[in-house]
């Protein structure tokens, strides 16, 4: 019995070991396709379709939404519009670049600008209207968008305490609103 074991054990050994002398052939390795990186706003540009969830104390609401992001005939500007419910309320904006690539302006043509701030294809804003708070962002993918916004009342400010001598305070969520929105059309750069 101990030399049927020791016969096995030499076989398995022997079978293991690797000649050094023959060429260790590796295992190719599968590459993938390596994409394009999307540049905001030019890649992004298009119709987006979907619903919006408004999210409050009294609970959901499922509103259909649609954004549109266009080129104009100035390289700088770009038509921002939204569309809410089946009546199609639309919200014309103007998407302005500045200087600065990260930063842009959204002039809701009635004399109101907002700054945004653009990173990783991200639109980030904060901004008060009638003593609330808003908080907008908005994240594009080559085929959807995400859009959210929170609002928060500044008299509804919380004081949460204070750390390393900084006083911190919380203004609780009154209003959420999410959309992930699909691209169904696309416009062409700088409307050619």
């Amino acid at each position: 019995m101990k030399q049927i074991i020791t016969i096995t054990l030499l076989l398995l050994f022997i079978s293991c070991k690797t000649d050094s002398k023959k060429p260790v052939v590796e295992k190719s390795v599968k590459t993938e396709k390596v994409k394009k990186e999307l540049i905001f706003p030019n890649d992004f540009l298009g119709i987006y379709k979907g619903n919006l969830v408004n999210t409050t104390s009294n609970g959901l609401e499922d509103i259909p939404m649609e954004f549109h992001l266009l080129a104009t005939t100035d390289s700088l500007k770009y038509d921002y519009k939204i569309f809410y419910g089946t009546e199609r309320e639309e919200r014309a904006y103007t998407l302005i670049q500045t200087g600065n690539k990260n930063i842009y302006e959204l002039d809701e043509n009635n004399g109101i600008i907002l700054p945004i701030a653009q990173s990783r294809n991200t639109l980030f804003s904060t901004y008060e209207v009638a003593g609330n708070l808003i908080n907008n962002s908005e994240v594009f993918y080559e085929d959807r968008m995400d859009f959210m916004i929170t609002m928060s009342s500044l008299e509804n400010k919380e004081e949460t305490g204070e750390s390393a001598g900084y006083k911190v305070n919380s203004y609780p969520i009154l209003v959420m609103q999410q959309a992930t929105l699909y691209k169904v059309e696309v416009e062409l750069h700088n409307g050619k």
